[in-house]
């Protein structure tokens, strides 16, 4: 009998009480965690990869360790770090020697000797982020295909760890492309940070402040059995009602919560293939031959980082709602049924067989056309009391977490961030200066800090003879990943109403493209005085919901000064490093306050390499100091109008410089705009000589 008949014929129970061991085992070490030990069993059973990021200390390497350690496979760990080699993870390079026929001479010839993950059957990847991608896009490929150039591996799962992604760390995010690669992802949190104080009495007690003494082979299950679960899996049935759960949801991502390619993760390998395999094999964890709406909270474990963090943290209540939907309908059909067979017992006795066959058949479809008018008319009654409960909400209260801004009709938003995104992306190549970046060349040591650093030949002969000059040191660079970009909104008076809904969409759509690049982002709010936003004491972060349900919730008031958000938003740029610097300004009005030149301002960001982009929006004329901002820093200019459908139209605004006669916007039934003169202030020309 073959492996695979071998692993099929496997009893139910024993693969069931295998499974049950494995978590059992995660138990005895880990204290908490439940979330990610149960999504550490499924990717163990599905045969797929897991992601862990968490804050140091918080189990994430010692949950991977443990697993490997409960089944009889071959385990390999890995420590990346910012030098690693592809070759460290795949095996080593070997040069051979081979004579020429005939003795004319010798062919030599680069051969791979196999190991580490083209071995192991289980992996982990610990501080996966903060492997360079000379190694890990490879890798990751290596990963997804199970086979390394014609050669089949038998890897079964991979588990990368990470710390959060900042400069602290030396670490940077996995690009989306290599983040869809692990089919689960999850957070991990520390006991201490969650305030769970029983738990952490518990962890004392079990180690007494000793580190874990993991003891390998012990409670080990055979290997045969966790390898049939994935067989098992086949035999498990997803009922359509299951399915058309899953599909409701999906939909209610996408067209109820905004969900899009430009802020979402939702690829069709992972949520048509591999989600379908995870619902089975949670139901498979639980004995279950026939899956249920009930675990479709396997995508508790798959969407952490694959949907924006504000629908993320209520997924229950979202699943919650498709579920009663769904239970609803099924209510509402077997009410019809019950009908129907009523009607058809009280049928006239006086008409012939085939004539009441044929009302029978009539009834019967009329019956499902009512039934399905009545479930749109529910639905579309159910969409409309949700908006009116919205509408009707008060302004402290706030939308739902969950609920994203609803997009105002901006046409042409896209000919704004085209035009953007090109001058985002015209540096993404450059390198700079990093610690955590690879080695590229060399240069001398400037202090022994970094003799740990150092060529380990020269630090060699160095040792043996100390000499004034000091020996070479790596000089480190990393790929620039994308620069930095401050949005400078206005939230005078003025832009109280329509103004503030257009320029939230404007922020929304923005943040949305900058989180595509994953470049690090700040948001500054300013009338009279300049607000900035902070994220855990932090100006520049990666928490684009955060700063996208900022914008959506604005309070409208005072006048306007345009010195102070620059003056803070330049301040900030002079504090970090880098290239590839901008700032998105939108206002509707001129400055009255401050320097309405912003004379030092303008040097400063010249100074510092920072593209200023302004959006005017508005029917009068565009202040001329935006004009001279953006040309000064090589930035562009955009002007939005309203349009004849209560929405906002953006086209590029022409320079002054680049014409004599200032573009001049229309009202939206074609007539010219006014003057431009912002009423109460004086008309000022020859800005540019200012």
């Amino acid at each position: 009998m073959s492996a695979t008949e071998n692993r099929a014929a496997e009893d139910p129970a024993a693969i069931h009480g295998a499974l049950e061991s494995i978590r059992a085992r995660l138990d005895d070490y880990i204290i908490g965690q439940d979330a990610v030990k149960e999504a550490m069993v499924l990717a163990l059973i599905a045969q797929e990869h897991i992601y862990l990021m968490g804050e140091p200390g918080s189990a994430k390497t010692l949950l991977a360790e443990v697993a490997g350690g409960a089944a009889n496979l071959r385990f390999q760990f890995n420590q990346m770090h910012r030098d690693t080699r592809l070759a460290e993870l795949i095996g080593d390079v070997q040069i051979a020697r081979e004579p020429m026929p005939g003795g004319a001479g010798e062919v030599i010839r680069q051969t791979l000797k196999p190991g580490g993950v083209l071995t192991a059957e289980i992996v982990l990847l610990d501080d996966i982020s903060r492997a360079p991608g000379e190694a890990l896009n490879v890798l990751l490929r290596i990963l997804n295909e199970r086979k390394y150039q014609n050669m089949s591996i038998p890897l079964m799962t991979a588990i990368g760890t990470s710390n959060p992604t900042n400069d602290e760390y030396y670490n940077e995010p996995l690009d989306p492309a290599n983040l869809d690669r692990f089919t689960l992802q999850l957070k991990t949190k520390s006991t201490v940070g969650l305030q769970q104080w029983s738990e952490a009495r518990r962890i004392i007690d079990r180690y007494e402040g000793f580190p874990a003494d993991l003891a390998p082979g012990e409670g080990a299950v055979r290997a045969e059995l966790l390898k049939s679960a994935r067989e098992a899996l086949r035999e498990v049935y997803i009922p359509p009602r299951v399915l058309e759960a899953y599909r409701r949801f999906l939909d209610s991502l996408i067209n109820k919560y905004g969900c899009t390619p430009e802020n979402s993760l939702l690829t069709d390998r992972t949520m048509l293939i591999k989600v379908p395999r995870m619902i089975k094999a949670l139901a498979l964890l639980e004995g279950r031959a026939e899956a249920g709406t009930g675990d479709l909270r396997v995508l508790k474990h798959i969407l952490t980082f694959r949907i924006p963090e504000n629908l993320y943290e209520n997924l229950d209540n979202i699943l919650n709602e498709v579920i009663q939907e769904i239970e609803q309908d099924e209510e509402m059909m077997s009410e019809e049924s019950q009908e129907q067979q009523g009607t058809q017992g009280q049928e006239d006795s006086a008409e012939s067989g085939e004539e009441a066959q044929e009302q029978d058949s009539g009834g019967e479809k009329d019956l499902v056309d009512q039934l399905m008018e009545a479930m749109q008319a529910q639905g579309d009654e159910s969409e409309k009391r949700k908006s009116m409960q919205q509408n009707a909400a008060s302004p402290e209260d706030g939308p739902p977490q969950f609920q994203r801004n609803q997009p105002q009709h901006v046409e042409n938003l896209d000919t704004l961030l085209d035009k953007i995104r090109g001058r985002l992306e015209r540096n993404q190549a450059d390198s700079e200066v990093h610690p955590g970046g690879a080695p590229r060349t060399y240069k001398r040591m400037k202090s022994f800090e970094e003799f740990m650093d150092t060529d380990p030949a020269e630090t060699a002969i160095w040792m043996n003879e100390i000499q004034p000059s000091l020996p070479r040191a790596f000089h480190r660079k990393k790929k620039n990943v994308g620069g930095k970009v401050i949005i400078i909104r206005d939230v005078s008076q003025s832009m109280e109403g329509r103004y503030a809904r257009w320029t939230s969409s404007v922020v929304t759509r923005m943040v949305d493209m900058v989180r595509k690049k994953r470049m690090r982002i700040g948001y500054i709010e300013f009338n009279h005085v300049s607000r900035k936003y902070q994220h855990d004491g932090r100006f520049f972060t990666r928490d684009y919901d955060k700063i996208i349900d900022k914008a959506a919730n604005v309070s409208c008031s005072g006048v306007t000064n345009y010195q102070y958000p620059l003056r803070d938003a330049l301040a900030e740029f002079r504090r970090g490093r880098g290239t590839n610097r901008h700032i998105l300004f939108l206002t509707d009005g001129e400055p009255t306050q401050g320097d309405w030149l912003v004379r030092e301002e303008r040097k400063q960001a010249k100074a510092l390499g920072v593209s200023i982009h302004t959006l005017f929006i508005g029917t009068t004329e565009c202040p001329e100091i935006l004009d001279i901002l953006s040309e000064e820093t090589d930035g562009s200019q955009f002007l939005a109008t309203p349009d004849d459908r209560g929405g906002l139209s953006i086209a590029e605004r022409f320079s002054r410089s680049a014409q004599q006669n200032p573009y001049r916007p229309s009202f939206p039934d074609g007539s010219p705009a006014s003057g431009g003169q912002t009423p109460g202030l004086p008309r000022r020309a020859n800005l540019w000589k200012g």
